[in-house]
């Protein structure tokens, strides 16, 4: 007599239930949330999501959108890929919705492949059967569905005064503007608070971060408390150090140290002498890189002039009238080197008598995605590159 063997168990989710609200969310799944608040979100409740699957292209990450799947709750959450902003939500528990998917049975098939109608009865007598509801906005088409309107959105969720990390006012952010060798600009929605009217106006809320200008005090008061604070053990970011012959210093200086900002996408590297801002890390979210899911997508852009910018570090910036070639944090690395005007600069190149500077994280275990590599301007940017092209981390000095 052969013995029976356990037929293996499959996780089991706890009943939920999820109120819709067309256009806007399922639950607690909004049109427009952040792909790092939902994946964190999920994490903290395995005893109703206990399964969950990221699906993305690993040769274009951000070119097409990404899947969270969760298969024992039947729905599939679909993000921009750029963006990292929920789109659009299917569920294939059929209830009130936009969308529903009514299918035709093979058998019935051709019958219907020059009509656009969808039969009421099929010729045998059945009727079809929604099998699923999608949740989208901002189209009539749910297959071209996109994210809605970011700063609505945003300013809601900067309401939200009962979040744990941030600033109230300030927990997200809709743009970065870069000011190479100079600093950023963060953007942040928000509504106002006096009147009906203010209530439901979006208001730009800009903080400015100078380097070697802007004090931790400072960034303190403006962008409230970070969420780490991490102290240098050694200075690896010195790559573009000319005193590499010197081996010590007798004179010893405070260290210095990083606010880290994980819900911003943002690092600030503090001076430990006189406190100011030194250099500035902005950070891409990109699934395949070692920081992937520790920083929420950092929505960065760089200006740049087209015409009579290269090599003029007071030029950086032009009015919004000029030309102006534009780096966003969804290009890969060649596209971005395309649109940066210095001509004659410090950019790394893999050739016999420069190499790139590799840069590893971790053992192979820690770290199964591999190394990386930098390359940089003298003007004050470095790029940390992936294998596939882009650009997980943007540093300014």
């Amino acid at each position: 007599m052969t013995p029976a063997h356990d037929t293996p168990k499959l996780p089991r989710s706890k009943r939920i239930e999820f109120i819709i609200t067309p256009g806007k969310s399922l639950g607690p799944f909004k049109l427009g949330s952040s792909l790092w608040d939902t994946l964190h979100f999920l994490s903290d409740k395995p005893q109703f999501f206990p399964s969950v699957e990221l699906k993305y292209s690993h040769e274009k990450p951000l070119g097409y959108d990404f899947i969270v799947a969760l298969p024992y709750n039947g729905i599939n959450l679909r993000y921009d890929g750029s963006l990292q902003r929920l789109k659009s939500v299917e569920c294939y528990d059929p209830s009130k919705g936009l969308a529903f998917t009514f299918p035709i049975p093979i058998r019935h098939q051709d019958l219907y492949k020059s009509s656009t109608d969808l039969p009421l009865e099929f010729p045998d007598g059945t009727t079809p059967i929604a099998s699923k509801v999608i949740l989208y906005s901002n189209n009539s088409n749910w297959k071209q569905a996109t994210v809605p309107p970011l700063s609505k959105i945003i300013a809601e969720h900067n309401a939200n005064n009962s979040l744990k990390y941030g600033k109230s006012g300030k927990y997200e952010l809709e743009a970065v503007i870069v000011k190479p060798t100079k600093g950023i600009v963060l953007h942040f929605p928000t509504h106002g608070t006096d009147t009906e009217v203010s209530r439901n106006t979006v208001y730009n809320n800009m903080v400015v971060i100078d380097i070697n200008v802007t004090t931790a005090q400072d960034i303190l008061a403006d962008i409230g408390k970070p969420s780490k604070v991490f102290y240098k053990e050694e200075d690896k970011m010195k790559i573009h150090s000319v005193s590499d012959n010197v081996l010590f210093d007798n004179n010893l200086s405070p260290t210095d140290y990083f606010f880290n900002y994980f819900h911003l996408g943002i690092d600030i590297l503090l001076d430990g002498n006189l406190h100011k801002c030194k250099k500035i890390v902005l950070h891409g979210n990109i699934p395949g890189h070692f920081d992937f899911q520790r920083y929420k997508r950092c929505p960065f852009q760089l200006i740049f002039p087209k015409e009579n910018g290269k090599n003029k570090k007071d030029r950086l910036l032009v009015d919004v009238e000029s030309e102006e070639n534009t780096i966003t944090a969804d290009m890969d690395i060649t596209t971005m080197q395309e649109r940066i005007p210095w001509e004659n600069s410090s950019k790394i190149e893999d050739t016999t008598e420069q190499k790139p500077v590799i840069l590893t994280r971790g053992s192979s275990e820690q770290n199964p995605f591999g190394s990386t590599y930098l390359t940089g301007y003298d003007e004050g940017i470095v790029m940390e590159v992936m294998k596939n092209g882009y650009v997980p981390t943007l540093v300014l000095y």
